[in-house]
């Protein structure tokens, strides 16, 4: 609550900083007419426009091939109005045409379509001088006028854009950046929306109505897979930027992923790739357009160290050379300067130890060197991220590391940056942060900011076996950082597995790269982008609802004042209830136990967690009258008769799973006996019968009959918040008895057991964190037990049950979950948990967050 109230306030106090233009995507003649993007300007406020009166505005036409509509004017008390269309010409050039509507074309502007596309914006301005009777159209600052300014003195504008009326031409395009501007009035429309048909203007001032949008600013924080490929045997991946391109290279084939149309081609060399790859690193000569594929360690005999491949002339590989360095460089840092045909690399781990070495490939002589420096010393470190300033500089972020490069002293999460003079030889230390709380590594490669005051990277806790990585900005001068975008799904499971984030200047968006290894060297690339500049999750949740900058700003001091009473107040108060509140919970936990302890076996009832359970309508366990084959048949029958889409099982599906070796007849007479067996012993519990419906069999449940997995799933589902306490009792209860269906061991029933786990792990982990955050430690505790009944390793649960007990100052249990987890560490993995208790005592996980 109280990290809201400060959230609230930040963005009342500071909606400027909101401002960042964003845009309109249209849906166009692709679409039905009625799922056309129409966008009145002033649909909520109507102005009167007196003299002259100008707008302005970027458009993008994404497909060069479309024709329509982008914009038009009219005024309001008579018949004239003025448009803006887009026309194809021809393979070279579309058209931009201002019409005088239903007499005749003013003016054309021809523009090449390689200024156009996805990305790329014209911009364009209107401007009606009343003196002159002129309109002046400016488009990408080339200037055209006509005398032919048909309104008079006193307009009132009726101004879409897209489909309007009998208008149903929309041209693939998006829009940006629109300013309308008479006199002393401007309506300034930054298109920062992320929802709605609303469009609002600068200062939060509701103008406009969208029939079907789509806001750009989703493309600025969701980032949006582009490209997916699964590979049998190792590959490099690397960034062309100047062909608009990804370059996927193996063993075998060389393949070619264009970021202008999503195109593929696949190539075959002309010999036989001399390198055995292992790690998949390669680096790009733009000047010769050459491709280098490289491996430093961990060389077989006889084969080369690097290879090249000139990707203009035929695709024959060319060996450079079979040297090779004393250690292996799992993630090290790496760029080639091409004015002096050097590759430089930093970096790495391999054997055990890391290294804080440079080293210098010269591809002229094939021969590896080491570089020397002076000033700051940068320990040992793998897992750090890179950018080039410049020609001759760098800067180097963060990793995993020691002083001393010795893997067996235990590493930590570094935070710290430095700046590399490769000329001068010099290392100099920008800063260091203290981020225990955050244990993230960095992309190799990093994305310098426009003015060099800041640098991007993707971060993530490798750590984290099925991780995410988030788009990071820090600040070159003191390390501050900010979150931007949405998460990117990333399995970290071996050493190989890695990403890389770029920058694509021709369309200004991030792109990040990702390779996924296991371990018999095949792999998983996926590549994703997001628009440039990213937008955090403030920005992206924020909606205008009111004015804000044309608020004056005493009344903004005023409700800041107000806002940091509240605070202080709720602050007192939480300090002098903490106390009772932590009681409250210490006592809860104690009740949960009693609660939990307690029988719930009850008549007319059959239990699948644990051993199986079946109680009579008298309350007798009557479990022994089930012989192993009744007991699956009866199993089969309850879980098929919960799926709403298709209720019940075929006597053709029961012969397959309990008969498959079986003829048909035997099968048949098999399966009528048992179930003539299971309907005589279910007639002692209420609320449970066996019919055949739709050539099925159905199990027809009535509320006298309580089935364990049955209300599970109804506890589970329809709980949209924070399980209350007696949910939480009746879950553990039904999860303590065992495992879900260990009383059947058929292939058949992996499913469902799987979806079992898939739902609880879907919501419990979710609702745990949800708990932690809410200073809910008594339930935070027993929603682990839950996870750990189905993963006795879980590190949420873990995390979050030492956590828990510490922050109720319960230090004792604290240890005592500890101790008991590494203990069960030790039996089921065969080795130590490498962490001790006060270093899980005193880190925030990630897993909490």
């Amino acid at each position: 609550m109280l990290k809201n109230i400060i959230k609230i306030t930040i963005l009342i106090m500071f909606l400027p900083s909101l401002a960042g233009a964003q845009g309109l995507l249209f849906n166009a003649n692709d679409n039905l007419i009625a799922d056309r993007t129409s966008y009145n300007v002033f649909a909520h406020y109507q102005p009167k426009f007196e003299g002259d009166f100008s707008m302005s505005f970027e458009v993008s036409i994404i497909d060069t091939q479309s024709f329509g509509h982008i914009m038009n004017l009219k005024d309001k008390k008579s018949s004239i109005s003025y448009s803006l269309v887009y026309v194809s010409l021809d393979e070279n050039f579309g058209e931009i045409k201002l019409n005088l509507d239903g007499v005749k074309n003013l003016c054309s502007v021809l523009i090449k379509k390689e200024l156009l596309g996805s990305r790329k914006w014209v911009s364009l301005s209107l401007s009606f001088n009343t003196i002159n009777n002129r309109i002046d159209l400016v488009a990408n600052n080339q200037l055209f006028s006509v005398n032919q300014h048909n309104f008079g003195d006193i307009v009132i504008p009726e101004i879409y854009f897209g489909k309007h009326e009998n208008v149903i031409d929309v041209p693939s395009m998006a829009l940006r950046n629109l300013s309308i501007t008479n006199g002393s009035r401007n309506y300034v429309f930054k298109f920062n929306e992320s929802s709605g048909m609303e469009v609002y203007d600068s200062k939060g001032e509701k103008y406009g109505f969208v029939n079907n949008p789509n806001w750009l600013i989703s493309e600025s924080y969701n980032w949006k897979k582009i490209y997916k490929a699964s590979f049998s045997q190792v590959s490099s991946l690397t960034f062309d930027e100047t062909n608009q391109r990804f370059i996927i290279q193996n063993a075998d084939t060389l393949l070619f992923y264009d970021l202008k149309d999503g195109s593929t081609t696949s190539n075959t060399y002309k010999n036989k790739l001399p390198i055995s790859m292992r790690l998949g690193t390669s680096f790009l000569d733009i000047s010769k357009n050459k491709l280098y594929v490289y491996e430093v360690n961990d060389i077989p005999i006889e084969k080369a160290s690097v290879a090249s491949l000139n990707l203009k002339e035929e695709l024959i590989w060319k060996t450079i050379s079979f040297n090779q360095l004393p250690q292996q460089r799992h993630h090290h840092n790496s760029f080639f300067d091409s004015d002096k045909n050097q590759f430089i690399i930093f970096g790495g781990f391999g054997n055990q130890k890391l290294t804080n070495e440079f080293n210098l490939f010269d591809v002229s002589s094939g021969k590896w060197d080491s570089l020397s420096f002076t000033g700051d010393t940068i320990s040992p470190r793998y897992f750090s991220g890179l950018s080039k300033i410049g020609d001759s500089e760098a800067l180097l972020f963060g990793g995993i590391g020691n002083e001393t490069g010795d893997q067996s002293l235990g590493t930590q999460h570094l935070f710290d940056c430095y700046k590399i003079n490769f000329d001068t030889k010099v290392i100099k230390k920008l800063w260091t942060r203290n981020n225990e709380d955050l244990k993230l590594v960095s992309t190799r490669n990093m994305v310098l900011s426009n003015d060099s005051k800041s640098f991007y990277t993707l971060a993530y806790p490798e750590y984290i076996s099925e991780s995410c990585l988030r788009l990071y900005k820090y600040s070159v001068k003191d390390g501050s950082q900010e979150v931007f975008g949405d998460s990117i799904p990333l399995i970290s499971e071996r050493i190989r597995t890695n990403a890389n984030l770029y920058l694509n200047r021709e369309t200004d968006q991030f792109l990040c790269a990702i390779q996924e290894f296991e371990l018999d060297g095949s792999n998983r690339i996926k590549i994703y982008s997001i628009n440039n500049p990213p937008v955090s999750t403030d920005e992206i949740n924020f909606n205008y609802s009111k004015k804000g900058d044309d608020m004056p700003f005493g009344i903004i001091l005023i409700i800041s004042i107000v806002f940091l009473l509240i605070l202080i107040t709720i602050v007192i108060y939480i300090k002098r209830n903490k106390g009772k509140i932590l009681k409250r919970q210490i006592t809860s936990i104690e009740k949960y136990k009693i609660e939990v302890s307690k029988n719930i076996i009850k008549p007319n009832s059959v239990f699948l967690f644990g051993d199986f359970t079946a109680i009579n309508n008298s309350g007798k366990n009557i479990s022994y009258l089930f012989s192993p084959r009744l007991k699956q048949l009866f199993v089969l029958l309850l879980l098929n008769s919960l799926n709403e889409n298709s209720v019940g099982i075929s006597s053709e599906e029961i012969y397959s799973v309990l008969w498959p070796e079986k003829s048909i007849q035997k099968a048949k007479n098999l399966k009528n006996v048992i179930l003539s067996q299971l309907r005589n012993i279910i007639d002692d519990i209420d609320g449970v019968e066996i019919i055949y419906k739709n050539r099925k069999f159905v199990i027809v449940f009535e509320k006298t009959f309580y089935f364990d997995y049955l209300s599970l799933i109804e506890i589970l589902e329809n709980e949209s918040d924070i399980l209350d306490s007696y949910s939480l009792v009746q879950i553990i209860q039904i999860m303590s008895n065992g495992v879900f269906l260990q009383c059947v061991d058929l292939e058949y029933f992996d499913k469902f057991k799987k979806d079992c786990e898939s739902l609880i792990f879907k919501i419990i982990p979710e609702q745990l964190k949800r708990t932690f955050n809410n200073n809910n430690y008594d339930q935070t505790i027993q929603l682990g037990k839950i996870l750990v009944k189905i993963d006795p390793l879980n590190e949420l649960a873990f995390y979050s049950r030492v956590h828990s007990f510490i922050k109720l100052g319960l230090f004792e249990k604290a240890k005592k979950s500890y101790n008991s987890y590494i203990i069960d560490y030790k039996k089921i993995m065969g080795d130590d948990f490498d962490k001790t208790f006060r270093e899980v005592s005193s880190e925030f996980s990630n897993y909490l967050k």
